[in-house]
């Protein structure tokens, strides 16, 4: 409902408009009077007035006086001329003020309610149009702060294919987001690979890093170019130059920039890094040379802080580099011997730092064989693997696997915690009668000599003999058939394993002569022991 006023200084006729209209009909709620402009004044401080109904020759002051104050101080109420006199130059006035609208009395009431309520129509769409634009710039404001996140995210859905990126749907997103791109335009990929972190972060603290490292990108890389740095779905972060062909920067300029970016980056923000620039493309071709870069970083294991660009697709190498060193590994570490272990561990990564072929499949295949090794030394002294890859754990295969570096670093802290749980340093090292026992216990299925059990523990054969019969009280020979055939008795009543395969398993591949050698030990053949013991 609104507010009406009629100013008059004619009491009669302003109380006839008052009286013979049915104003309720129209949505008005109270109708005010007023005799002269100050009155009319006073009413307009006092009560919220929509619509003005006035005469325009008035003493004191007239109605177009009066209406050049209220455009003054209440501009959104609309005013109805009403005059005895056909003058243009009130009306030329009357249109010059905005007023609403201008009836020559006598006016007839029908005549002055459809004026009303066109004026009462109008007041409600500038309301409602006043409330859209509101509504407009509140959100225009809200899409303007967040418009960097939609870009990003709708540069993430073209990278992780999470869109179709067809010429027409392309052409629709970049015009809705402002971006300054056609379906022609080329769009140039670099690939930022943090390889090492110098200092340990917490997660918040890494985010912020990785935060400082696109800002860094942006003022290095970028430097005004068009464009924009992401980071994707992974983690990566992405730079993104985008323009036609006579925009893009040339390679060696582009090249050089991200020298002093690495070098920026290692300075200041503790790590190392490099780029990996790709070649110019339209956006539908663009997630591809994203994989191929990607690819060039799985990679790449051996190269630190470095610039490479996309000169072809990436091959897979054709022969992977065998990795023959965990037998000696898994006995110097079931041993305890540290200073040997790690001086072994330092020369096979040598070794793999000169291979030119070297790549990520063979870093998994040594990650993957070290932590088989580990697991099952750990199992056999019942200790969990849990206790030295989840507690305070440092790398996944992902990242011990990124780079050769990165793959030693692993290996030492593994081999470390390993150690520590099997050797603690508080315990006194084994003998070398014990270091014997756990040889023979950890290679029953091989076939050994006396002379290789010496030369492993550097004794002469003879002397390790009478020293092994002296504290063990059984000859070495005795000893390790005692520890196959108790193997095969785990094997027989814990498996479904046949008899001739456990005959191999233990290192006997003559099925009578295990048979033979069994049965002397436990007064049954393997078959009969396995029908009496096996639950």
């Amino acid at each position: 409902m609104h507010n009406l006023i009629i100013v008059d200084d004619e009491e009669y006729a302003l109380q006839a408009l008052i009286e013979n209209i049915q104003w309720e009909q129209i949505g008005i709620a109270h109708v005010y009077k007023a005799m002269d402009a100050d009155e009319a004044k006073e009413l307009f401080r006092t009560v919220p007035i929509d619509i003005m109904i006035c005469d325009i020759e008035m003493p004191k002051e007239t109605g177009l006086q009066l209406l050049e104050w209220v455009r003054g101080h209440y501009p959104h109420t609309e005013t109805i001329f009403l005059t005895g006199h056909a003058l243009f130059n009130y009306a030329q006035t009357a249109i010059q003020l905005e007023s609403f609208d201008y009836l020559l009395k006598p006016v007839k009431y029908d005549q002055l309610m459809q004026t009303v309520e066109r004026a009462l129509n109008k007041i409600q769409e500038d309301h409602d149009m006043k409330h859209t634009h509101e509504i407009y710039k509140k959100y225009y404001g809200l899409w303007e702060k967040r418009k960097p996140l939609l870009i990003e995210r709708f540069w993430k859905d073209i990278l992780g294919q999470r869109m179709r990126s067809t010429p027409e749907q392309i052409r629709d997103l970049t015009e809705s987001y402002n971006i300054y791109l056609d379906v022609d335009s080329k769009v140039l990929p670099i690939i930022i690979s943090v390889e090492q972190w110098d200092r340990e972060f917490n997660i918040r603290d890494e985010e912020i890093m990785e935060y400082a490292l696109r800002n860094a990108a942006e003022e290095i890389i970028l430097n005004n170019w068009p464009g924009i740095v992401i980071q994707d779905r992974s983690g990566i972060n992405i730079v993104l130059l985008y323009g036609n062909e006579q925009q893009m920067p040339q390679i060696e300029e582009l090249m050089e920039r991200c020298k002093q970016y690495i070098a920026g980056c290692t300075g200041y923000f503790y790590c190392h890094l490099s780029c990996y620039i790709g070649t110019p493309v339209t956006i539908a071709n663009l997630t591809q040379i994203y994989y191929d870069l990607l690819e060039m970083e799985r990679q790449n294991v051996t190269q630190s802080n470095s610039v490479l660009k996309l000169t072809s697709r990436i091959e897979e190498p054709h022969h992977l580099l065998p990795v023959p060193w965990f037998p000696e590994l898994s006995v110097l570490f079931e041993l305890g011997k540290r200073g040997e272990l790690l001086e072994r561990v330092d020369e096979v990564f040598e070794l793999l730092g000169k291979q030119e072929q070297l790549s990520a499949e063979t870093l998994g295949f040594f990650y993957h064989a070290l932590l088989h090794m580990v697991y099952d030394i750990l199992h056999k002294n019942n200790i969990s693997i849990r206790e030295v890859v989840l507690d305070k754990r440092p790398y996944d295969d992902l990242t011990a696997t990124r780079s050769l570096s990165h793959l030693k670093a692993w290996t030492l802290e593994i081999i470390s915690r390993g150690l520590d749980l099997i050797h603690p340093p508080h315990k006194p090292p084994k003998s070398v009668v014990e270091n014997i026992c756990t040889y023979i216990e950890s290679h029953t299925g091989e076939d050994f000599s006396r002379e290789d059990l010496a030369s492993f523990v550097n004794f002469n054969s003879a002397y390790l003999s009478r020293l092994f019969k002296k504290e063990t009280g059984m000859s070495l020979s005795d000893y390790i058939v005692k520890c196959r055939v108790e193997k095969a008795k785990s094997l027989l009543i814990q498996s479904t394993v046949k008899v001739a395969d456990i005959a191999e398993i233990v290192g006997y591949y003559n099925i009578s002569h295990f048979t033979k050698m069994f049965k002397k030990h436990t007064s049954l053949t393997p078959q009969d022991y396995r029908k009496q013991y096996r639950i």
